[in-house]
């Protein structure tokens, strides 16, 4: 950056010199380019697709969620140098979580399901107009390793600064856009890996059957997209 600056001033003072003389014309000379990160490219295995093949209709609750077992995919990310990353995720199946009327701004709506309460979940599309379920997706506490270290899980909100440790390493959030990322062992600082490795873990539930229309099939169809973002 210092060096275009000072390439940038240069041209500048040397416009202004020579264009003293005459003062009925003006150039404007732009030194523009873009510095960027190392690349590092991330990988989920299956093709990132979560398959919970065929459910039988008899094995949906009629007045309750159904749960479904939770899935697990392997998650690596290979950088060429020594990079800090986060993971952020978008939802999109917006505004399709069954047991919720809206998401939040963070892209995921509280619901009580697996046993717990106001848990962030994302839907898992419509068919028609009915909600089918939703899921949540985490990054496995405790599976992560960076460069070989064990690492712990640390997240913020996009904007934030601090970085807070803790949490199920879960990907969303209601009320804001959540980035994670990892830090060495009782710290709170991003740490810089070449190659990390670890578990996404996946955990669908289906909508009441008294609210879907189970005399054709259904098709689960929960989409999220991760950003690898560099700090």
């Amino acid at each position: 950056m210092m060096k275009s600056t000072q390439i940038n001033l240069c041209i500048l003072a040397l416009l202004a010199t020579t264009a003293l003389p005459a003062l009925a014309a003006s150039i404007e000379v732009k030194v523009i380019g873009t510095i960027t990160p190392t690349a590092c490219t991330p990988m989920v295995s299956g093709g990132g697709t979560v398959d919970y093949g065929t459910i039988k209709v008899s094995s949906l609750a009629l007045d309750a969620f159904t749960p479904k077992d939770e899935k697990q995919l392997d998650l690596s990310i290979s950088c060429a140098a020594p990079t800090k990353v986060a993971l952020k995720a978008s939802n999109n199946r917006p505004n399709t979580v069954a047991g919720a009327t809206t998401d939040g701004a963070g892209g995921a709506a509280l619901v009580d399901v697996f046993d717990k309460t106001n848990l962030p979940v994302v839907g898992l599309g419509l068919d028609g107009t009915h909600r089918i379920g939703g899921y949540v997706i985490n990054v496995k506490e405790g599976s992560v390793l960076a460069d070989g270290n064990t690492v712990d899980a640390i997240h913020n909100n996009v904007g934030e600064t601090t970085w807070t440790k803790g949490g199920d390493g879960g990907l969303y959030n209601d009320t804001a856009v959540r980035q994670v990322s990892w830090a060495a062992a009782g710290t709170t600082e991003p740490v810089a890996f070449q190659k990390l490795t670890g578990k996404l873990t996946v955990r669908a539930y289906i909508n009441k059957a008294s609210e879907l229309d189970l005399t054709k099939p259904v098709t689960l169809n929960g989409s999220t997209t991760i950003e690898l973002v560099y700090l």
